[in-house]
């Protein structure tokens, strides 16, 4: 018979997943000043799935506090897809554009339009649309490039996905920054508790009571030259 955990344990859980985002992340700083880029892009993933581990593990734990049973089980099944935990971990996107592409003349209408034109209006809606399909594919997006950056694999008809030659500097580069980007702002709320103290007093009263509760890595990005 399964037992219902507590949420002490999962808020233990939660923080331990945080904790190894940023080691994972400083660990990819590392091997990106390296130019290790395809594997520093892959343990970056890595890290951000242990990111959308924590926001799990805290809405898990909320249902704890309002009385739902949550097992061990059940913290596993909703643990355990990579691509669930690379959408749970993701608050931020970078859209890259050519001055000449589409999206680089929406953004220039945009900011040369007047407020309130119709011509800024349209813009704005655009830029919209784009960034909304943008998020629907960035976790399936961010999966296989995990997987392009890790393994040798046979790609039809006759070739094969090498990552010292699929992943550049520059894919690295914006994939990690993301990454920091995203675990900036939970380290800053876990480190400065003060900050969720309105929006969250029970979960701020809770890690304010944990005494020896464990210190994040800090973000360290941009990179030091190579």
């Amino acid at each position: 018979m399964s037992v219902s955990v507590t949420p002490e344990y999962l808020l233990k859980g939660a923080v331990y997943a945080l904790q190894q985002c940023g080691l994972l992340l400083r660990d990819a700083n590392l091997l990106y000043r390296s130019g290790s880029y395809a594997t520093a892009l892959g343990l970056a993933a890595f890290a951000r799935e242990e990111l959308g581990r924590w926001r799990i593990l805290l809405d898990l734990r909320t249902k704890a506090l309002d009385g739902e049973s949550i097992t061990i089980e059940e913290i596993q099944s909703q643990c355990a897809d990579h691509v669930r935990k690379q959408d749970a971990g993701m608050t931020s996107i970078t859209m890259r554009f050519e001055n000449d592409s589409g999206l680089g003349k929406l953004l220039e209408t945009r900011r040369t339009s007047p407020p309130g034109s119709e011509e800024r209006k349209a813009a704005d809606k655009q830029v919209k649309k784009l960034d909304r399909q943008k998020m629907k594919r960035v976790p399936d997006d961010r999966h296989r490039q995990r997987m392009s950056a890790l393994y040798v694999d046979a790609v039809p008809p006759d070739g094969w996905n090498r990552p010292v030659n699929e992943i550049s500097q520059m894919e690295a580069h914006d994939f990690i920054q993301e990454a920091v980007n995203d675990y900036s702002m939970q380290f800053q709320r876990y480190s400065e508790l003060e900050l969720i103290r309105e929006d969250y007093p029970e979960l701020f009263g809770a890690l304010a009571g944990w005494l020896d509760r464990p210190e994040l890595a800090r973000p360290e990005w941009p990179p030091y030259p190579t």
